[in-house]
């Protein structure tokens, strides 16, 4: 069931940390300012246009390896543009999130990607999926968190971010011989939260998403499940994104082309 739903949302960063030790994401309101959010955007559109025109004609597939380096189709309408953070003109530690990455992840913590996601009118919602597998059986703080910033604001009807509350502590494939890894990171139809539970229909996780204002963040654990809504609205729907990981955690399920719009054939 589709809920908005207020527990996870915070207006502290010094909240964040709970909130995704329980629930595996939160909903900060407003930690981006409006100048902050405008320049994001400029930045996007503008790349957005680059890649569009480069492109050209060029089939793209569904998924990161049918992808190129510059973009990927994630799901049928739904696109994601890499951009570095001198791309967007911004330096990860002045971000008013990096406290609190520092302290999930180390004071070492690295820049792992950002960029763009765009989400056409009409496209269909995702399959549930985590970003990341858990590396242990046992459970363990985050080795990845990911943030990303509304451009604009995001109504229900638009799509935005639907989470498996909880499920952060559920997907670890290392623990439960039930689970598949790459049919919980790659989207599968038969990947649902249901599944997670094996043998009983008790304390399911609960599925949330909000409507997001413009400068709201949404901050989570790279292990939780969760999906992109379909976009029902008439209108693009815009997110920025910035992850980050702890020092030598390596694996990469994000960006896996081998092949550039920019490469010539002769």
């Amino acid at each position: 069931m589709n809920t908005n739903n207020t527990r996870s949302t915070v207006t502290s960063i010094d909240d964040i940390g709970l909130r995704l030790k329980l629930d595996g994401f939160a909903v900060a309101a407003d930690l981006c300012d409006a100048s902050t959010v405008t320049h994001l955007l400029d930045v996007s559109q503008r790349r957005s246009r680059e890649i569009t025109e480069a492109l050209g004609t060029q089939a793209i597939g569904i998924g990161s390896a049918a992808g190129f380096f510059e973009v990927v189709q994630r799901s049928p309408g739904r696109w994601d543009i890499p951009i570095s953070p001198s791309e967007f003109g911004v330096d990860d530690p002045s971000l008013p999130w990096w406290p609190l990455v520092t302290d999930i992840l180390g004071h070492d913590a690295e820049h792992a990607f950002s960029g763009v996601v765009y989400s056409d009118p009409g496209s269909p919602a995702q399959c549930w999926h985590i970003d990341s597998p858990h590396v242990a059986a046992e459970h363990r703080p985050p080795h990845a968190l990911n943030i990303m910033v509304a451009l604009h604001d995001i109504p229900l009807a638009m799509g935005p971010t639907e989470f498996a509350s909880g499920s952060h502590r559920l997907t670890n494939h290392l623990r439960n011989p039930g689970l598949v890894r790459d049919k919980l990171v790659y989207q599968h139809e038969t990947t649902c939260p249901e599944q997670l539970v094996v043998g009983t229909q008790e304390n399911l996780p609960e599925q949330i998403s909000y409507p997001l204002s413009a400068g709201a963040c949404l901050i989570f654990d790279d292990r939780i499940l969760h999906r992109g809504l379909g976009n029902n609205s008439g209108s693009r729907r815009s997110i920025a994104y910035f992850s980050y990981r702890q020092s030598g955690y390596a694996e990469n399920t994000h960006f896996e082309s081998q092949r550039s719009i920019y490469a010539t054939t002769t």
